[in-house]
């Protein structure tokens, strides 16, 4: 194993992780093909958010690297794969929790969910009339908040729209389909 790598990974062991990633970014300049300073560089980087999972990644990966069984052998690609389905199933979760905590906070409807709801009563007046005192609507994605604030106007709530416009032109005051939005509210 070479110098660099060695020294890195016992500085990652000693939980310094960016005198590790010095160490590895070395070996990377002279060898970009090391897979042990590459997966060294990747988890070092990791660690400072992730300290337990980084540390047990390289000792599966060097564990596996010292086996005799080539079947129990482990490569970088996998340990990556591993990093990135765990970072997206992690990050999916936490979004996930995030929302649900939210919905339940504040007594809202997600907006998939009032169309849902807008589809079971038949029309846009009555869902909106059936929860505009009692429940948020919680948009997440600009379009629908686009698409919802045409059929604010659309169906007569003007004011509404207007209102949620403002504050919306204020955040984004260069933003066309918002200002078309306005102009639309206005001339209803």
């Amino acid at each position: 194993m070479n110098l660099h790598v060695t020294l890195g990974i016992d500085s990652f062991y000693k939980k310094d992780y960016s005198l590790a990633l010095f160490y590895f970014s070395l070996v990377l300049e002279k060898d970009p093909l090391n897979e042990d300073a590459k997966l060294g560089a990747i988890l070092s980087d990791m660690a400072s958010e992730k300290e337990e999972e980084a540390v047990a990644l390289l000792e599966y990966y060097l564990l596996s690297k010292e086996s005799d069984y080539e079947g129990e052998r482990v490569n970088m690609q996998e340990i990556i794969e591993l990093i990135d389905s765990s970072v997206e199933s992690i990050y999916t979760l936490i979004e996930d929790r995030e929302l649900e905590n939210v919905i339940a906070q504040e007594n809202g409807i997600e907006y998939d969910d009032f169309k849902e709801l807008v589809k079971n009563r038949g029309n846009f007046t009555q869902a909106f009339e059936d929860i505009m005192f009692s429940t948020k609507v919680l948009i997440s994605k600009k379009e629908d908040f686009i698409d919802f604030l045409d059929k604010l106007i659309e169906n007569g709530f003007k004011d509404i729209s207007l209102n949620y416009l403002e504050s919306a032109i204020s955040v984004f005051p260069n933003d066309k389909k918002l200002r078309s939005l306005v102009t639309k509210a206005q001339d209803y």
